[in-house]
């Protein structure tokens, strides 16, 4: 009998462990930043950014698939204003529309052109990446001047 409450008791303990290892785990893998998740993996030497602005409200303009792809200061320049980004990750993308577009950066190797990672900036509180067929939505949780970022890109619309 007391053989089996030791057990029974080590069970327990076992399980209440893992439990709090991976409450704790869980919980320190919820933040992260935009440069651990996506500049870390990136060497710019090798890479160049394909952009589509898309709107995010139905338009009576014409359809147009824009898309820019930029050089080795471009592309270090657009991810620099990116790079103090801190992200909490989210279960849904944040839905809010005010934004007049949405932008998906992707991120591929100059070699055969594949994509290493790609990204979507929705709005000045939402980024979505992707990587390997995976996506995670994260919530922007600090101070992020969007409306410079979308400047930014904007402008290289308006130079073609």
């Amino acid at each position: 009998m007391k053989n089996q409450n030791r057990a029974l008791i080590a069970g327990v303990a076992v399980i209440v462990v893992a439990a709090v290892a991976y409450a704790i785990y869980y919980f320190m893998t919820l933040n992260t930043t935009f440069q651990k998740t996506v500049l870390d993996q990136v060497n710019v030497d090798n890479v160049y950014l394909q952009i589509v602005r898309t709107r995010t409200a139905p338009s009576n303009e014409s359809v147009e698939i824009n898309a820019h792809v930029m050089d080795k200061e471009g592309v270090q320049t657009t991810l620099d204003q990116l790079s103090g980004i801190e992200l909490q990750k989210v279960n849904e993308k944040d839905k809010k529309t005010d934004a007049p577009y949405y932008y998906d950066v992707y991120i591929r190797q100059k070699s055969d052109d594949s994509e290493v990672i790609s990204f979507t900036v929705n709005n000045s509180e939402s980024i979505s990446i992707r990587k390997n067929n995976n996506s995670q939505n994260y919530k922007v949780i600090n101070a992020f001047d969007y409306e410079a970022f979308r400047a930014s890109i904007d402008k290289l619309y308006s130079e073609k």
